[in-house]
């Protein structure tokens, strides 16, 4: 065991000189050799970097390939190296490599030997009003072949909240000409929500089946960092304080190679208590024991004193392995000075290690890749606020020419969280409206009536389960949102708890919370369950209590318990909405990718944040989750509006739904029945 004492605290790390260093491949250029991805890539098959003599720009924001690398047999475009401004937005995004595959394409050759290349554009909100495309990269060109299998991959940085559209056009080289083989578009959502994160879509061209291309997406690992997760407490420590109680507070150091100790981690002090329970906590492995499981560290104890002379109460030793292995569960807290003091001496009190485990830095590509779906809902405020449906001014007034508020941000969230859902079931339901003939105010009853089931398939089912209770309810209050809240919670608790669903709830209202104390203590209890809340404020009222709900700079806590994640974004609709006047088709596509880019922002940090309170690592891609056959869901839209898929309705009936093998393994939770009999509460 090493000594506790301790030399020169503060010290980095000072390796021995001997000791064999972690080894990186050289590459050409300095500058390059930062980048992330040839990080990522590094000690992975990297063979050489070389300057790319075709540059080219990617979309605004995006930056410019700066380098080109060889890995593994195959060519890529690199993109700069990503500069400590972009920090935050690099770990709410994922660098993705895709590879393309094209499958019986027809012949354009009249000389028989078409030679195949595929040149690869996106668009984005930004771009989409002028119809515009921007190349981020092509393979390489293929001879005498229909069958193409390119090596060439192509990156480029996937964001969750954004509407990112791909169009992949191969060409045929023709001498000193080229003739367009076929065109296909899809989403990036769309591939990486894919079983095997793999969409095959067809090719055309001039109208005519040209074949098909197959698009597989992996994203690359920017050096995935390891840390240990403690959940720590302790009991019957000695009594140092005047009063006879202590204000406990641990440390943790590791040892250095020369013998020197040097401070990993500080837990805060808990005030006048001789059994602390200390918040979770996580260390960085290589800051613990240089990643070394078997390598010792030490843990010491403190009496925290405001003029900084903390007193010791005890320490102890253990390493990674022996805590995974459950053989140090409980540890005395030992003070040799006492120790030496006294032969009846037994120990200062003990350290309880309750979960103790190892945590990747893994993203939320990660999660979707191994199977994890977003389950989502919608939950729609019928208050009187909103005003009477039948007056142009009410912010539920139909408009067969023109939708609503409400129904751009059903459509801008639902649009992109149904890409995530293999079944493209969503449930729909409202809160503080009366139904006819019934008097009474009703909470998450669901939207469509007709069939009382809040299920729907898909943002047509979505927003034609709006139109249902919107010609039939009546508005009313007040506007509580902890009902609602309450019962997300409870959908959220009885999800399987192995990472496969992870709940999105949007609430879009109008006004002010009569519920607020409520609300929030609701929200606290739901932060430990797998479950984002999304508030999207319509109207122009100020919104000034909504805000407090989302928790950005402190956790949200209630009646003095802490939110253990932040788990609300709110977002107000007219932000992006021009006041007074009409919006154009393209306008409004602008205005759903905008808000939809800022209110899902943080679900992907949300998702991960929980698993790894959970200790939920990703399954491996593909890995079946044992669910129960699904039931036919109705989905047909009045107007087809805001569905970007009509394919997603899989049939042209409305009141049946074809699933795929994949999502008729999916389990649809049984819906409580309400006071209203039939009913049934979504």
């Amino acid at each position: 065991m090493h000594s506790p004492h301790r030399q020169n605290t503060d010290r980095r790390d000072n390796r021995h000189p001997n000791k064999p260093q972690p080894r990186r491949n050289s590459v050409a250029f300095a500058e390059t050799a930062e980048n992330p991805t040839v990080q990522a890539l590094s000690g992975r098959g990297l063979e050489r970097v070389r300057n790319s003599v075709d540059v080219r720009r990617m979309s605004q924001g995006r930056g410019v390939f700066d380098a080109e690398i060889v890995y593994g047999g195959s060519t890529f475009s690199l993109p700069p190296k990503m500069t400590d401004d972009n920090m935050e937005m690099q770990r709410r995004s994922a660098q993705v490599m895709l590879t393309i595959t094209a499958r019986d394409l027809k012949d354009v050759d009249p000389d028989g030997g078409n030679d195949p290349y595929c040149v690869v554009s996106v668009s984005d909100a930004s771009m989409a009003r002028q119809r515009r495309w921007e190349e981020i990269g092509r393979t390489e060109m293929l001879t005498n072949t229909l069958d193409p299998e390119w090596a060439t991959k192509i990156l480029m940085t996937y964001y969750f909240e954004e509407q990112q559209r791909l169009q992949f056009e191969i060409f045929d080289k023709q001498g000193a000409h080229k003739k367009r083989m076929g065109v296909a578009s899809m989403l990036l959502h769309e591939i990486v929500g894919q079983k095997y994160n793999r969409k095959t879509k067809s090719l055309y061209e001039e109208g005519k089946h040209q074949g098909t291309i197959t698009v597989t997406a992996e994203e690359l690992s920017e050096g995935r960092q390891e840390s240990v997760y403690f959940v720590v407490s302790a009991t019957d420590l000695d009594r140092k304080d005047f009063l006879g109680k202590c204000d406990p507070f641990l440390k943790i150091f590791r040892y250095n190679e020369d013998g020197t100790l040097q401070l990993a981690y500080r837990t805060r002090y808990h005030e006048q208590t001789l059994n602390p329970k200390w918040k979770p906590f996580e260390v960085h492995i290589n800051q613990l024991c240089f990643g070394d499981k078997d390598r010792e560290f030490l843990i010491e104890c403190y009496d925290w004193d405001n003029d900084g002379e903390h007193d010791l109460v005890g320490c102890c030793t253990t390493t990674v392995n022996r805590l995974l292995n459950g053989h140090d569960k409980i540890l005395p807290l030992v003070n040799e000075k006492k120790a030496s003091k006294s032969k009846r001496y037994a120990d200062s009190g003990k350290i309880h290690f309750h979960k103790v485990y190892c945590w990747m830095d893994f993203t939320f590509l990660d999660f979707i890749t191994g199977g994890t779906e977003l389950d989502f809902s919608v939950a729609i405020d019928f208050t009187k606020s909103n005003l009477p449906m039948n007056e142009e001014t009410s912010l539920h007034h139909y408009d067969k020419h023109k939708a609503n508020q409400y129904e751009i941000a059903i459509a801008s969230v639902a649009d992109i969280c149904q890409h995530y859902n293999s079944s493209k079931v969503f449930k729909a339901y409202g809160f503080g409206a009366k139904i006819p003939p019934d008097t009474r105010v009703h909470y998450n009853f669901p939207l469509n009536l007709e069939t009382n089931d809040c299920r729907c398939l898909g943002v047509d089912g979505l927003l034609n389960a709006y139109l249902v209770a919107q010609a039939r309810v009546e508005l009313a209050g007040p506007t509580d949102f902890a009902p609602t809240i309450r019962f997300a919670a409870r959908n959220a608790a009885a999800l399987p708890d192995d990472g496969s669903k992870y709940s999105v709830l949007l609430i879009i209202t109008d006004g002010v919370i009569t519920d607020i104390e409520a609300t929030k203590e609701e929200i606290v209890k739901a932060s430990t369950l797998p479950l984002s809340i999304i508030v999207v404020g319509v109207g122009y009222d100020s919104f000034d209590e909504m805000k407090i709900l989302d928790s950005d700079n402190h956790m949200l806590s209630s009646h003095g318990k802490y939110a253990k994640r932040d788990i609300v974004q709110f977002v107000q609709l007219r932000k992006f909405l021009p006041p007074h006047r009409e919006l154009s088709n393209e306008d409004l596509d602008e205005a759903k990718a905008k808000l939809a880019k800022e209110v899902l922002y943080e679900v992907p940090g949300q998702l991960t944040s929980y698993m790894k309170s959970k200790g939920i690592y990703p399954r491996s891609p593909g890995s079946p989750f044992e669910v129960q056959p699904g039931t036919p869901i109705m989905a047909s839209s009045p107007r087809g509006f805001g569905g970007s898929n009509q394919s997603s309705l899989r049939g042209s009936n409305a009141g049946s739904h074809t699933s795929s093998p994949r999502s008729s393994r999916r389990r649809l939770p049984q819906e409580p029945v309400n006071e209203l009999g039939q009913m049934r509460i979504c």
